[in-house]
């Protein structure tokens, strides 16, 4: 594969990532144990992009933190800022923060899995 292909593929990438990416109110959520969280957007992107890639980003978070990517453990301050199709912008004591949908619950469907949501409506 040639350079200008690599160099295609890679803002066809970002922009698809980017156009698959839906802001909203800031909402309230949960990360899930063992949350593989990064604090560098582009890294972030990258790894979205490949289901094999980040699995062995998180295995190497797991073994040692690297640069942009870490393992964080639950945290209720967690405040969801945009949700995308293959990653999740939070914000948790004031930091930005970056990681997958399938390590973050919206408060909603946590409440309901453990039986607390309101049903007075």
């Amino acid at each position: 594969m040639s350079l200008q292909a690599i160099s295609r593929y890679c803002v066809f990438s970002a922009v698809l990532a980017c156009t698959a990416f839906t802001s909203y109110a800031e909402q309230p959520a949960t990360l899930i144990q063992a949350a593989h969280v990064c604090t560098d957007e582009g890294e972030t992107q990258r790894l979205a992009i490949n289901d094999q890639l980040r699995d062995m980003a998180k295995a190497l978070a797991e073994f040692k933190p690297t640069t942009f990517c870490f393992i964080m453990q639950p945290s209720l301050a967690v405040t969801v800022l945009e949700q995308g199709d293959t990653y999740v912008k939070f914000s948790h004591d004031a930091k930005v923060m970056f990681t997958f949908p399938e390590y973050i619950e919206s408060d909603d469907t946590a409440n309901v899995l453990t039986g607390l949501a309101d049903n007075s409506l």
